[in-house]
């Protein structure tokens, strides 16, 4: 059982990232029906002129990868995995020894002894493969559970972090996984949003 952890969708970041801040016309602006092409071209944004409209961009590869927590719970799946192979493989080991037992003294037992001895193997054979499908579904749970933690608590941190500071009418994801194809490295904010994440998390850690 082998998982890629917290490869972050950029696509549901991004539902959660887009925000657009709604402003109201004033009384002048809904009246003006002419007008420079950069005029009329602001009055067809819903909720905001292109001038007053703000952008960033947070690289979530950058994130994946300089996020502790990120770290932290990879190794937590990493060794939550190790443990369920080995319990499955202890499993199989005993069981391989018990057939190998049974071929030593097989011969000496009786047909209904043979039977018995057979049908406990297969039945201990099939535990085991049930036990290993157990644990694969326990790890898919997990790492999507783990997963859904650390893209809230990233949506959740953009958000406040937005409110304190910046007032950005749109924040989108960057990075192999996005579809942004240019964006003018000034509107990068990744760095910041980084910093805080970790910031707050370690103070975290520190009281636990």
């Amino acid at each position: 059982m082998k998982y890629n952890f917290l490869k972050v969708s950029a696509l549901a970041l991004v539902c959660g990232f887009v925000s657009v801040a709604c402003q109201s016309k004033s009384p002048e602006q809904g009246a003006t029906t002419g007008g420079s092409p950069e005029a009329v071209a602001a009055r067809q944004v819903p909720g905001a002129a292109l001038s007053e409209l703000r952008i960033a961009t947070v690289n979530m590869d950058s994130i994946n990868n300089g996020f502790q927590m990120v770290a932290d719970i990879q190794r937590e799946i990493q060794q939550t995995e190790e443990r369920l192979m080995t319990d499955i493989q202890n499993q199989a080991n005993r069981l391989q020894k018990d057939y190998d037992n049974y071929l030593k003294v097989g011969a000496t037992m009786t047909l209904s002894d043979q039977r018995k001895k057979e049908e406990e193997l297969s039945n201990r054979q099939q535990e085991i493969a049930n036990l290993q499908q157990t644990y694969s579904n326990q790890m898919v749970s997990l790492q999507a559970q783990r997963m859904e933690e650390v893209t809230n608590r990233i949506l959740d941190y953009i958000k406040r972090y937005n409110e304190a500071n910046a007032q950005y009418s749109l924040i989108i994801t960057s990075g192999s996984m996005s579809g942004v194809l240019y964006a003018v490295p000034s509107m990068d904010i990744t760095s910041a949003v980084l910093k805080g994440l970790n910031d707050e998390y370690k103070a975290e850690q520190s009281k636990k």
